[in-house]
């Protein structure tokens, strides 16, 4: 039985202290989880502000949000487009090496939580002077040397560690949101510089056509002067009809040669202004349906990642007040080691150690108080600012809501202007055709009938401007 005892302390030895971190362990803080969206929407915004459970503006369709917009369209030259720049900007993807960022540091929080296993090593070789033998041979020199697999582990018992390392999960969903929100922005971006590199094609040859009718008018002018019709005061008028027609063309110009550039470098192309685009413009779609404004917080990626952004905080305080508390870490060691004593006793070399370490901050000089009052204040900003990112959502859709029914009344009324004008026109052709007329009051219409087109244009492409950022304010993805 006595040959048993040191087997039996040897046990005792090792199960009580294992016990002990167990229990440590199953009684240490729980991470807190942060209020729900729900909760987080009504903490983030003053008491009297509601949500209304429909869209205000008019002729909002609560069916579910549809996806894939840019297909809606039915342009395939807008989406290889979209396309190419979600493939070749450079932003984006500066943008997007920060997910990688954020997934590193997100293994950097976790891996506190697992033991940390190295390799200690060292030798050194000792000798002191005119110690010989009876021989001659040299005495007194001595190695030492080791070599050690060390193990160190914190526990984590007021989950100071895993509050961080959630924070650090959080960030990364935020990060996530913020580069998916990046994409749609920048493929929304691409298609209304599109269709208004398109749209100012389309001017273009309005107002070309409009220097060829001006130039008319003059000359029909200088022809009616010739024969005593009408005074070189209408000559005049006429020459600087022309010459604001000319100017109207080149500011068209311009404009037209800086989108193509400004587009071509949303491509990741060099801006050469030699990029083609449609003759003109596709029809707008169908209505889309707008979902529900409660609908919208869990859909729209940059509302996402506000609200994750004040998990991570609220995950931060948790972490910077566990950081108070005392914190108590094993450690362990074991392998080969020798000196001048162990080759005195003739000892053999290999040896363990296990251990355990306490740390109590007693005095910081408010440090870490002031950690917490940092984490709380960075937590009452991130809810204020996930409440404003809300309430800047809500806005967006609600606008371009109103704005489709207006841009849709707009164009009604400037399509009835042309329809009246080109009826107008061909009365006026007609009789010019049998000598009721002459041709200036051809060519009057034919020069209102280019300012009606003009703003047709114009409003067709606002309204497919608005309908691009419709379907960014609703998140709907493409």
């Amino acid at each position: 039985m006595k040959e048993r005892e040191p087997s039996r302390y040897l046990r005792l030895g090792v199960l009580i202290p294992a016990s002990v971190i167990l229990a440590l362990l199953a009684g240490g803080c729980a991470v807190k989880r942060p209020p729900n969206t729900t909760q987080a929407v009504k903490e983030s915004l003053p008491a009297a502000t509601k949500i209304p459970g429909q869209w205000t503006s008019q002729g909002a369709s609560a069916a579910p949000v549809q996806t894939d917009w840019l297909k809606s369209f039915g342009d395939p030259q807008m989406e290889a487009i979209a396309a190419e720049a979600l493939k070749n900007n450079l932003y984006l993807q500066a943008v997007t090496t920060r997910i990688d960022a954020a997934a590193n540091i997100v293994t950097q929080a976790h891996s506190q939580l697992l033991p940390m296993v190295g390799v200690l090593g060292s030798a050194t070789y000792l000798g002191r002077y005119n110690q010989k033998g009876v021989r001659g041979q040299n005495k007194g020199r001595y190695n030492a040397s080791s070599l050690l697999g060390s193990v160190s582990w914190e526990l984590d018992l007021w989950g100071r560690i895993r509050a961080q390392t959630a924070a650090a999960q959080q960030e990364l969903a935020a990060t996530q949101a913020d580069v998916q929100f990046a994409r749609e922005s920048l493929a929304a971006l691409t298609a209304k510089t599109w269709y208004l590199a398109v749209c100012t094609r389309m001017l273009q040859r309005f107002s070309e056509q409009n220097v060829r009718l001006k130039q008319q008018s003059l000359d029909l002018a200088q022809t009616k002067f010739q024969v005593g019709e009408v005074q070189d005061q209408q000559v005049a008028i006429a020459s600087a009809d022309l010459a604001t027609a000319q100017s109207q063309l080149t500011q068209v110009n311009s404009a037209y040669e800086q989108i193509v550039r400004g587009l071509e470098i949303l491509l990741g192309r060099y801006p050469s202004a030699e990029l083609q685009v449609a003759e003109t413009m596709v029809s707008l779609p169908p209505p889309v349906p707008a979902g529900l404004p409660s609908q919208l917080l869990e859909r729209r990626p940059d509302v996402i990642a506000a609200e994750r952004t004040f998990d991570a905080a609220f995950h931060m305080v948790q972490s910077t007040k566990a950081a108070r508390l005392p914190s108590i870490s094993l450690t362990g060691a074991g392998g080969y080691m020798t000196n001048e004593i162990y080759q005195k006793l003739a000892l053999r070399p290999w040896i363990w150690t296990v251990g355990a370490n306490l740390a109590a901050p007693l005095y910081t000089g408010g440090f870490l108080q002031a950690q917490v009052k940092i984490a709380n204040d960075n937590q009452r900003a991130a809810l204020a600012l996930y409440g404003q990112t809300a309430l800047q959502a809500f806005g967006e859709v609600e606008v371009t809501l109103s704005n489709k029914r207006f841009l849709r009344e707009e164009k009604q009324d400037f399509d009835a202007v042309l329809k009246n004008i080109e009826q107008a026109l061909g009365v006026e052709q007609t009789k010019h055709r049998v000598g009721q007329v002459d041709l200036d009051p051809v060519l009057q219409l034919q020069a209102a009938e280019l300012g009606a087109k003009t703003a047709v244009t114009e409003v067709q492409y606002e309204l497919l401007a608005n309908r691009i950022n419709l379907h960014l304010a609703l998140g709907g993805g493409f």
